[in-house]
């Protein structure tokens, strides 16, 4: 064979790999039959009901209810699911019927495409109304338990206790009023008295806090897709910037690769900002001597990842900067090497303390050495109190903050727990020092 065939081939094969990294992410009706299957295993009897989104979010692309999506794919408006859990786990979607103008204008769902009803999984795909027939049959039936979501919704930058608070802050106000989950929940115990309601959440939690062998497939591309992104950022960095840019530079790399947007708003804090730990406004020009601190991830295929580095915006760390960061690097380290099933989230904490300690920082708290769950949520559910068990995946993130000096470093980095030990996602973004320093400012020398 000779050269130019063998470089025409080598490029075509790029491409096509190119490509497929690029495809969004879609899950076999399998998968969700599963995810049903080991709820029911969980719930044991009676009836599961979930409803999906009811409207879409503004202004961006829509994302179904996290606990609806998780036990069905389904990304239709105003769904609803009921799993009769002692009758083989058998589930019937519930979709509102369309019309002409409705279907040209969004699309047709399960309910108005028999095709993709078919191949979805379903043992029925029927209309909405026909929900209240079953429920008064399971009134009828008194006996069996109907499970539903008692608790909040979490979201994908927003966790089911965040929700809640944000839902007290409103009735603090005096103007607040119940979430549509609640309204639902309340309702539904008013109309079906003979009927004990119980919570599903708790069951929902188990299951999607361990990861399956497909979420695992899908977390790993996304840990690549987002090392990718803040790699690019770290690139494009050089004072006289805006935050925005450098928010910009990785945003383009985690839609172009697939994903269906930001796993949460991107935060690119620089010099006064550092104190804000959430920062989003990302409306700061870059000047010499200042410290960038950037948290980000994309979701793809409903899975969220959370990175996050620290760098100078000149290319160089000052020796006070460089103290901190080699404390922070050392505690992340050592905490990631320690995670294996059965450690628990204190035994992690204590590393830190005793890290922060021998380096000078021991009035900081060790934040972030316990890790938080992530998953469909950027901080996902799960029983925080549980040692560690494999399939969970977790984000490492020790931070010292020292305000009064403009410092702050954060490292972060989203890990599964397996068998061995713990599996870096994001392990393709270096975080050691002259690693990180080398990276600065690469793409705009290069032009």
């Amino acid at each position: 064979m000779n050269t130019s065939v063998t470089v025409l081939i080598v490029v075509l094969c790029l491409s096509v790999a190119t490509a497929v990294a690029a495809q969004p992410v879609t899950y076999p009706a399998e998968e969700f039959a599963a995810r049903r299957g080991a709820l029911c295993d969980s719930v044991g009897e009676g009836y599961v009901l979930m409803f999906g989104e009811s409207n879409r979010q503004p202004g961006l692309r829509f994302r179904q209810d996290n606990d609806f999506y998780y036990l069905t794919g389904v990304e239709d408006l105003n769904a609803a699911l009921m799993i009769d859990v002692q009758r083989d786990c058998r589930a019937i979607l519930f979709l509102p019927s369309q019309g002409k103008g409705e279907i040209k204008m969004g699309g047709a769902n399960l309910l108005e495409d028999s095709e993709r009803a078919q191949a979805a999984g379903f043992a029925r795909v029927v209309e909405l109304a026909r929900l209240h027939e079953l429920l008064s049959f399971i009134q009828a039936r008194q006996a069996p338990p109907l499970w539903l979501r008692l608790q909040e919704p979490d979201f994908v930058d927003q966790d089911r206790h965040e929700t809640g608070g944000y839902l007290a802050r409103e009735f603090a106000t005096g103007f607040g009023q119940p979430s549509v989950n609640a309204h639902r929940a309340s309702l539904l115990a008013e109309r079906l008295p003979s009927v004990t309601v119980k919570d599903v959440t708790p069951h929902l939690d188990a299951r999607r806090v361990i990861k399956t062998a497909r979420e695992i497939e899908v977390l790993r591309r996304n840990g690549r897709i987002g090392a990718q992104a803040i790699r690019r950022s770290i690139e494009a960095t050089v004072p006289g910037r805006y935050e925005y840019e450098l928010a910009a530079e990785a945003s383009y790399v985690v839609r172009k690769n697939g994903c269906e947007g930001d796993g949460y708003a991107p935060t690119v804090a620089s010099g006064p900002n550092l104190a804000v730990w959430h920062y989003e406004r990302n409306d700061r020009q870059l000047e010499d001597g200042d410290l960038i601190v950037m948290d980000y991830g994309g979701s793809l295929g409903y899975l969220t990842i959370d990175i996050s580095r620290t760098w100078p915006a000149s290319g160089t760390f000052s020796d006070r900067e460089l103290e901190v960061y080699r404390c922070v690097l050392e505690a992340q380290e050592a905490v990631i090497e320690a995670i294996r099933p059965g450690v628990t989230r204190e035994e992690t904490r204590a590393i830190c303390t005793e890290i922060y300690a021998k380096h000078g920082f021991g009035e900081h708290q060790p934040y972030g050495c316990g890790g938080h769950f992530v998953g469909m949520s950027v901080h996902d559910v799960g029983d925080e109190k549980e040692p560690f068990a494999p399939g969970m995946v977790l984000a490492i993130e020790p931070i010292i903050a020292i305000d009064d000096e403009r410092i702050h470093v954060r490292i972060e980095d989203t890990v599964l727990v397996t068998d061995q030990g713990a599996e870096v996602l994001s392990s393709d973004l270096p975080k050691e020092i002259d690693e990180v320093l080398a990276l600065v400012g690469r793409s705009v020398a290069a032009d």
